[in-house]
């Protein structure tokens, strides 16, 4: 009889584990769902043009911007052309990192986090996002004046990847902090 309300008390143990990993990802769930229902909406060819001339005003103004006090030799072609050491690009939509900044949002508003957690972690984010897009375009310049053979694919794969990486970090690291579904496990006796 005793090993039976052993079992029967392990098994609701696991049971109240699994409920309360269940609520701590609730948020990020509810934050991959509104991110993209937000894409969605952003991708309607209205909004989508005013979205672009938006956001690719300012990563162009920024990138070029950001270069010269960096006393990087950064020029502007006409919006939306860079040029980096004679090597031009054409800022798009997608080089904005506007999903990027949106995802972090959603990641912010949906978290578990106290009112100030959220405006410190909204702020690294940006930040990061920010700094880390400013970034691509120098490091882009480079590869495209040095190796222009290997532009397309760094481009598309490399910054991709580190963005994503970079969110994912942060949001682990802020999560621990805050208690949430990145937490050491507390043993429930």
């Amino acid at each position: 009889m005793n090993k039976n309300k052993q079992q029967q008390k392990e098994l609701q143990r696991k049971e109240q584990a699994r409920q309360e990993y269940l609520n701590k990802l609730k948020p990020l769930l509810y934050a991959f769902v509104a991110w993209f229902g937000i894409l969605a909406i952003l991708h309607i060819p209205f909004v989508k043009d005013y979205l672009r001339q938006i956001m690719v005003g300012f990563t162009h103004s920024s990138a070029i911007i950001t270069g010269k006090l960096l006393f990087l030799p950064i020029s502007d072609k006409g919006g939306p052309i860079l040029d980096y050491d004679g090597f031009g690009m054409k800022v798009i939509l997608e080089c904005t990192a506007y999903n990027f900044y949106l995802f972090a949002a959603m990641i912010t508003i949906f978290s578990q986090w106290s009112l100030k957690d959220k405006l410190i972690n909204l702020a690294l984010f940006l930040g990061v996002i920010f700094i880390l897009n400013n970034m691509r375009f120098f490091v882009m310049g480079v590869i495209g004046k040095t190796h222009p053979h290997l532009f397309v694919s760094i481009h598309d794969y490399f910054w991709n990847i580190m963005f994503g990486l970079m969110i994912f970090l942060i949001y682990v690291w802020a999560d621990r902090r805050a208690g949430g579904i990145f937490a050491p496990v507390k043993n429930i006796s």
